[in-house]
């Protein structure tokens, strides 16, 4: 194989040169010859998004190429189908590489007037700047998509878990439960009278995840919360639902007045009556 970078090239234009009407047609040209030479083959003119396995694959431009003012031009590679819009625009011609079976794109932005100094003569009188052009084709337009994997390829590669068991027991993120501690509240019963060992007094509140009725994590749907009956303690009770569930709920109403029939009598409030000796005369 010959180590010229230009090998064929002077071959592929002088097939066309007769065909060429303006600068953009040697861009596509240029752009044409690189895609061969990476083993493009084309196929025809056109955006038809299937191959029917009749198409004629070869290394010339179709007849009725540069027909239109822009493009569309079909190839195939590694049996893909691939699609190269040209699309003039203000003095450019965005080029756009199309891959059918997952709509890839990748693209290059040519300045005709810059690239193109001629539309006939040797490869520095066409594009002068062809070493450089050359190079962005390659990166830019070529490789940025033949390496890009396809999506169906991306989803062949991962398993299919969906219908398969997983053991809770593996998953690494689990954190194993912690046991409950042992501490039994000094007195679950409020209504009952204080232990007779003062000394434990709230030392299930050092564990701030103790059983019910101890520690220092509120629970408002502990066994112990009233939340049967939210009227309690005003004479006839309040409205369903005027306190929400296990919500904290300090009884009131007027003092002397007892529990609902067939309950239980409060714990004593230290809040009913002021201290001994304390009067501020709030009521005269």
């Amino acid at each position: 194989m010959s180590s010229d970078p230009l090998f064929g090239w002077d071959l592929t234009f002088k097939t066309v040169e007769k065909d060429i009407k303006q600068k953009s047609d040697v861009v596509i040209a240029f752009i044409h010859w690189n895609l061969t030479k990476r083993g493009f083959r084309n196929v025809g003119i056109g955006d038809e998004h299937t191959l029917t396995g009749d198409e004629s694959r070869s290394e010339l431009l179709p007849a009725g190429w540069n027909d239109g003012e822009n493009y569309t031009l079909r190839y195939v590679f590694e049996e893909k189908l691939y699609i190269l819009h040209g699309l003039n625009t203000d003095g450019n011609l965005i080029v756009n590489l199309m891959r059918s079976v997952d709509l890839a794109v990748s693209n290059i932005a040519v300045k005709i007037e810059e690239t193109v100094n001629k539309t006939s003569g040797s490869i520095d009188q066409l594009l002068p700047g062809h070493k450089e052009f050359m190079h962005n084709i390659k990166r830019d337009l070529i490789e940025t998509i033949i390496d890009r994997p396809t999506s169906t390829a991306q989803t062949q590669t991962v398993p299919n878990t969906s219908n398969s068991y997983r053991n809770p027991n593996d998953d690494p993120l689990r954190v194993t439960p912690r046991p409950m501690p042992g501490v039994v509240p000094e007195n679950p019963n409020l209504w009952d009278l204080p232990p007779s060992d003062l000394r434990n007094v709230g030392r299930s509140d050092l564990d701030p995840f103790a059983p019910p009725g101890g520690g220092m994590l509120f629970n408002p749907f502990s066994p112990g919360r009233d939340i049967e009956n939210p009227g309690l303690g005003i004479p006839g009770g309040l409205p369903r639902g005027s306190v929400p569930p296990g919500a904290r709920f300090d009884p009131f109403g007027p003092p002397g007045v007892g529990p609902m029939p067939g309950r239980r009598p409060p714990p004593p409030d230290a809040d009913h009556f002021p201290p001994p000796g304390f009067s501020d005369n709030m009521f005269m």
